[in-house]
């Protein structure tokens, strides 16, 4: 999972320095269209995927700003997983719903590629830690381990529900232009049997009242409603649209859910 598009090669060259290490490895796409340096909308896409993965998959993920500078190279057991990549936030919500069974600093030169850049350390040193790890390489080898407590880690608190309001946030937008919500499906299990509930989205003037469970609904073109996003978040979609673009909203946009309890 990266940032870096498919226009350049910069995937594929991953892809090869796999390939050269581990044959045999077989390697699926998460997505690499995570927006440029948007460390907090990958380590959201990541939480939604890492648990569909069998035990002992290796996620190497690069959403990296920090490139070339004192931010470390990482390795760490979770779960049943291993994760490689940059120590900036991007594992945040893997280590808040994971145990960390250990980390360590990718330091060991022997599981780098020779020469390593200031700017490409996906080829040059996240990709042969992810290879090595998945031909068997202890975690152990690849460097000194780390204090958990040392790992960044961005901001994830959750909204609390006050009532019949919560304040929230925008948190991810996909491809199609729908909005998901900070807002857990679990803190709304009353979302479409309440009997009445409005997003109120203050920085725009906005109030969307209709609420359906999928897209197929009674919504027409560019009315826009509240569902149930796959990943378990509050979202908001527009049939046949994107909502982003029409709304006007960007991540991070502050909304507020108000439910009318019976």
């Amino acid at each position: 999972m990266t940032d870096f598009g498919l226009r350049d090669g910069f995937v594929g060259i991953m892809k090869g320095v796999i390939a050269g290490i581990v044959p045999q490895a077989q390697l699926i796409d998460i997505s690499h269209e995570i927006a440029a340096q948007n460390v907090a909308a990958g380590a959201w896409l990541l939480s939604t995927a890492y648990r569909y993965f069998p035990a002992g998959s290796v996620f190497l993920c690069v959403v990296d700003p920090g490139v070339g500078s004192q931010r470390r190279a990482i390795a760490l057991e979770a779960g049943d997983w291993f994760f490689v990549g940059p120590d900036n936030g991007l594992f945040s919500y893997v280590l808040a719903e994971q145990p960390l069974r250990q980390v360590v600093a990718l330091e060991n030169p022997a599981y780098r590629l020779p020469a390593v850049s200031t700017t490409f350390h996906g080829r040059d040193i996240f990709a042969p830690a992810a290879a090595h790890l998945a031909r068997g390489v202890p975690l152990s080898d690849f460097g000194p381990t780390l204090d958990p407590d040392s790992l960044q880690r961005l901001d994830l608190s959750l909204p609390r529900r006050e009532g019949g309001r919560i304040e929230a946030r925008v948190i991810y937008i996909d491809h199609f232009g729908n909005l998901v919500t900070s807002i857990p499906l679990a803190l709304v299990p009353d979302l479409f049997t309440a009997p009445s509930v409005r997003l109120l989205i203050p920085g725009r003037h906005l109030t969307i009242e209709r609420r359906q469970p999928f897209f197929a609904g009674e919504a027409g073109e560019g009315e826009p409603f509240v569902y149930s996003d796959s990943a378990g978040y509050v979202g908001v979609a527009i049939r046949n649209g994107s909502a982003a673009a029409t709304l006007g909203i960007a991540v991070g946009e502050a909304v507020t859910l108000v439910i009318e309890e019976a």
